[in-house]
């Protein structure tokens, strides 16, 4: 029986579009509902509604739709000096590249090693402890495959014997008529020695029953040849049997429903990766913004240190002028407060590549060795480009929980089918024919069997519960099973529209908030900027002053970091787009192929090629 779910390519091309899914009703057989009723148009109409009505309200016609910033145009405002302004506060430009890490736990000093997303992403997509242990648990199910198909292959026996054969009897006088000739007596007893040999190939047919071909051939040596009935030779046998149930266990739909199953769990452990697949690609890349902002936020608290301390030597220069022990004390106070925080970002960055390397799994980098992890891709700000219409159908057609789904309908489907039969009477047919050969040696007795002794014989065996309970309370759960099914697969596609939309949501209010973080950080730097204006025209320090100076810089740290937060969300809703969708492996150039049991059951190729 051929094996067809372990050679295919998950790739667009081969992907159901919506309308696919539609066609998938077509093959699947009526469900019955809670409320008894088995109607085939039943699930057809439910399979095909589920779909309709989250396409119906959307226009096929609508033009698609590009994010938009809210926020008032300030860089038009402050164009005068909007290069200061962008060079006031920290820099973020080399995605803090140049930031010196020091030595590792191990005293050693970090080892610089760049990392670019794509990078991340392709290594975690080959190298995942994770997808790894996915790819094994699907070798399993294409295994499994393989032994469900194996039920059908030809059974070869073969079999010999030996028996010594000794039995008394009753002892038999005939009395001859003729003069002079005693009565002779015959011992019916038994004195004998009896071997053979059997040999057979048989197999299980799809239709339920079992055909067999059987060679056979016993010799009896008998001790006592004096015996009437006794004779030694060879008694050889062909024999060629069948049997067949006619309604409980026959046809091809009940007897296959295991293989149809095995494969099913096999395209389902590939639906599986693929899903995994798809988390995984938004895992590396929360990682690996992580990592970035991990890295920002060390550059502010740095600019924070440096700018306090800045302050501090003014305060330090003006002690013996117009700045009191208490004003220095307070800036002192301040900056060490800041160097705090460059020791909580330097330990964030550790974790924060420590958790990207998990993740990706590189043999190159591994989680114990010590590296300063330096990513340089940074968020990209520029608009996005969608069509609702266009991401739900593609979710429709390409969402692994759409995929799973519709393999469970066609699981309860085929226990249905199994169900239903089960309700049948047995009756099977046995038939089975023997042609013999005698002789008084192996090779005479088999050229013996020409056709002039056959044995046949035929047989029907039928039995019915009384009641038949069981067998129409299994059928029953079939069928409120394949509801139940039903019922999942619409609930699926109404979380993938959801989850969506969400995304798209989140993909326009990120954009729209990227916009107006940059304006609040260019705000702060104007106020910074006109603060520090005013400090150098300011004949005396004040307090106040000094702690709206402090105040003015921290603020302006929050801001860029706040920026910097909303770009790693906006790219972040781009990749859970990508996921809701189910065609964020092919965005990432990454093709998932699933092979035979014979070779390693799914490959993924992350070279670039879709």
């Amino acid at each position: 029986m051929p094996h067809h779910a372990c050679s295919t390519s998950i790739s667009p091309s081969r992907r159901l579009p919506a309308s696919g899914i539609l066609a998938i009703s077509a093959i699947l057989v009526g469900c019955q509902s809670p409320l008894e009723r088995d109607p085939e148009a039943d699930l057809q109409a439910s399979v095909r509604t589920a779909v309709d009505e989250q396409l119906r309200d959307l226009d096929p016609a609508a033009t698609a739709q590009e994010t938009r910033s809210l926020a008032d145009n300030l860089e038009t405002e402050l164009d005068s000096r909007l290069d200061e302004l962008e060079k006031l506060g920290p820099q973020s430009s080399d995605g803090g590249a140049s930031l010196a890490m020091g030595t590792g736990l191990d005293g050693e000093p970090l080892a610089v090693v760049p990392i670019s997303l794509e990078m991340a992403i392709r290594t975690a997509v080959e190298h995942n402890l994770g997808i790894q242990r996915s790819r094994v648990d699907q070798a399993i199910f294409a295994a499994e495959v393989v032994r469900a198909e194996a039920a059908f292959d030809a059974v070869l026996g073969a079999g010999v014997d030996f028996a010594r054969i000794d039995e008394p009897g009753n002892k038999t006088e005939l009395d001859i008529p003729l003069p002079g000739v005693d009565p002779l007596i015959f011992d019916q007893g038994q004195d004998a020695r009896q071997w053979g040999f059997t040999t057979d190939v048989s197999k299980r047919l799809g239709s339920g029953g079992q055909v067999s071909v059987s060679f056979g051939s016993d010799e009896t040596s008998d001790y006592k040849p004096s015996s009437p009935a006794s004779a030694d030779g060879w008694n050889s046998a062909v024999s060629l049997g069948i049997g067949q149930p006619l309604l409980r266990g026959f046809g091809e739909d009940v007897n296959t429903a295991e293989i149809r199953i095995a494969r099913n769990a096999d395209r389902k452990s590939a639906v599986a990766i693929r899903g995994r697949l798809l988390d995984l690609l938004v895992q590396v890349e929360n990682a690996y913004w992580n990592l970035v902002l991990a890295r920002q936020d060390l550059v502010v608290a740095e600019w924070l240190v440096e700018e306090g301390d800045r302050i501090r030597v003014i305060l330090s220069n003006r002690r013996g002028f117009d700045t009191t022990l208490a004003q220095y004390a307070d800036a002192v106070a301040t900056v060490e407060s800041r160097k705090t925080r460059v020791i909580q970002a330097r330990r964030d960055i550790g974790r924060a590549a420590d958790a990207l390397k998990v993740i990706i799994n590189d043999p190159n980098l591994p989680v114990g060795g010590e590296f300063d992890l330096v990513p340089v891709d940074f968020m990209v700000d520029a608009p996005y480009g969608y069509d609702l219409r266009d991401s739900v159908a593609t979710a429709l057609a390409q969402s692994p929980s759409i995929d799973e789904a519709i393999l469970d309908i066609d699981d309860a489907s085929i226990r249905e089918i199994v169900a239903r039969n089960g309700r049948l009477p047995e009756l099977d047919l046995r038939a089975e024919v023997s042609w013999l050969g005698l002789a008084d040696g192996f090779g005479s007795s088999v050229r013996n069997i020409d056709g002039d002794y056959i044995d046949y014989l035929v047989g029907l065996q039928f039995s019915q519960p009384i009641g038949n309970r069981a067998a129409e309370s299994v059928l029953r759960q079939a069928r409120l099973r394949r509801s139940s099914a039903v019922i999942g697969y619409r609930k699926s596609i109404q979380q993938v529209v959801f989850d969506v939309k969400n995304s798209i949501r989140d993909i326009a209010a990120g954009y729209a908030l990227v916009g107006q973080a940059r304006n609040f950080r260019l705000a702060q730097a104007e106020n910074l900027r006109s603060l520090e204006a005013l400090r150098v025209t300011l004949a005396a320090l004040t307090p106040e002053f000094l702690n709206l100076l402090f105040q003015r810089q921290e603020r302006l740290g929050e801001a860029q970091l706040q920026e910097l937060r909303s770009l790693a969300v906006y790219n972040l809703a781009i990749a859970e787009l990508g996921r809701a969708t189910g065609n964020g492996l092919e965005m990432n150039g990454i093709d998932l192929v699933v092979v035979g049991p014979e070779a390693t059951p799914v490959e993924v190729d992350a070279s670039g090629g879709s």
